[in-house]
């Protein structure tokens, strides 16, 4: 769902929009950390790189701070729940983004020697940031990339970079963690790298607050009157008084005609139509099928290439991952020779990629369901997924065990995430299960049943 940057705003047409904050915890003990799932788009949205909300975060919560730039992972040490980042985040918008002029958020940041100015294109006015917050001197260490015009076509505006950026941007980046500078023009650095071949030269800054809400599933009018947009707005309004399944019917003729156009389709416009038509709950249910029959025969293969779209459902959505175990039930069904007897394999694959997350997995093992398929067809998928159910099961019973022995000393393991300089901390044993893929229980010397997942 899309918010208006100004919250003080009410106005259901509104143009600046930004997505809601999305975050998940993960790890446990000294190694518990808070990602924050979709920080790029939320800095893109506010015009300001995401590693300054980031950083705000972490200065306001006195906890450390993280950037993988190359992956899009924005974290901040220790547990902290996505209403509560939220909140914060409307407190950076106010002092860094909002004009205290007109309190539109069309401002631009720029750093000259130890001072950081703001000025609204909006209203023009111009004035400086409060240096007394512990940001600045983040953003001075780490400013913003400018852009200037080519004085021999001042209709194009390069960065100070001129084609240096350009090039880097075509061939990546390399990942830094905080203290380290951004590489400038790194799509990933700014939040404001993405869409800079497709502007042909034109002031990116300009065209992204002129172009109209995209969050709303509006398409851009290339310059033309508004009057369209607005005439699209009324229209989603009065989609929203079809039926559900009216709405659904529309979302799946949808998702086919992206199909047809490109192979992959883009997540973010998915998103937002499924929230547009009010239905990203049920979405996955049609996601699953559009995106996996056509190669059911290999569908735990396309599991992974498309992990960023379905983690935009099911990531901190319970009711999401239920319905996409319930297409999942479906398609197996539909094409039971083939998907049957790969329903273990199918189901590890989602819980590997996040997607579907354990708890949600051995609730729908335990509870036989007519919803989706008939009872008996029901019972047979699930006498199929048995082998990763019970694998589940034994990793959380030694979890439990594994979480009172903690303070007497757990099994140590590197903690491999970069940025974190090796730092060790204490996991459960079936925690490190799931990292290896092995069985809980392996090389302990006690006569347990031992079973691989992997060996199914």
């Amino acid at each position: 769902m899309a918010l208006n940057i100004n919250r003080n705003v009410d106005d259901l047409f509104y143009r600046y929009k930004m997505p809601r904050l999305l975050a998940k915890v993960e790890g446990k003990g000294n190694g518990i950390k808070t990602v924050i799932a979709n920080m790029s788009e939320i800095g893109k949205s506010l015009n300001r790189p995401p590693t300054y909300a980031t950083k705000y975060f972490g200065c306001e919560l006195g906890a450390q701070t993280q950037f993988d730039f190359k992956n899009e992972r924005y974290i901040v040490n220790g547990e902290h729940d996505a209403a509560k980042l939220q909140e914060l985040l409307h407190g950076f918008i106010k002092k860094f983004v909002l004009c205290p002029e007109c309190e539109n958020p069309e401002t631009v940041l720029t750093v000259k020697g130890q001072k950081i100015s703001q000025s609204c294109k909006a209203c023009g006015n111009v004035g400086t940031i409060d240096p007394r917050h512990k940001l600045t001197t983040f953003i001075l260490k780490n400013p913003p990339e400018q852009e200037v015009t080519d004085k021999e076509n001042p209709s194009v505006t390069v960065g100070k970079k001129g084609k240096a950026r350009r090039g880097k941007d075509q061939h990546g980046s390399t990942p830094t963690v905080e203290g380290g500078t951004p590489v400038p023009g790194d799509k990933d650095s700014d939040g404001q790298g993405e869409g800079n071949e497709e502007n042909n030269g034109s002031d990116e800054f300009d065209e992204d607050w002129g172009s109209p809400d995209e969050d709303n599933g509006v398409q851009e009018n290339n310059g033309d009157s508004l009057l369209p947009n607005r005439m699209a707005t009324l229209t989603m309004n009065a989609d929203l008084e079809k039926t559900v399944d009216e709405r659904l019917d529309m979302f799946y003729n949808y998702l086919l005609e992206q199909k047809k156009k490109s192979p992959s389709l883009d997540p973010k416009a998915v998103v937002n139509e499924a929230e547009r038509l009010d239905v990203k709950d049920k979405a996955v249910l049609l996601l699953c099928r559009v995106l996996f029959e056509a190669e059911s025969d290999k569908m735990q293969s396309y599991i992974k290439p498309n992990r960023a779209l379905l983690l935009r459902f099911t990531l901190n959505n319970k009711k999401a991952q239920r319905y996409l175990l319930g297409g999942v039930e479906q398609l197996v069904i539909a094409h039971k020779k083939e998907l049957l007897p790969k329903v273990p394999h199918i189901l590890k694959a989602f819980y590997d990629e996040d997607i579907i997350e354990e708890r949600e997995l051995l609730d729908w093992g335990d509870k036989s369901s007519k919803k989706y398929v008939s009872k008996e067809e029901n019972k047979e998928i699930r006498a199929k997924a048995e082998p990763i159910l019970k694998w589940l099961r034994e990793a959380e019973e030694e979890s439990d065990e594994g979480s009172d022995d903690e303070e007497e000393g757990g099994v140590e393991v590197a903690f491999e995430e970069e940025g974190r300089g090796g730092k060790s901390a204490p996991i459960p044993a079936a925690s490190q299960a799931k990292q290896n893929g092995t069985t809980v229980g392996e090389g302990k010397g006690e006569k347990e049943d031992d079973f691989n997942i992997d060996d199914i």
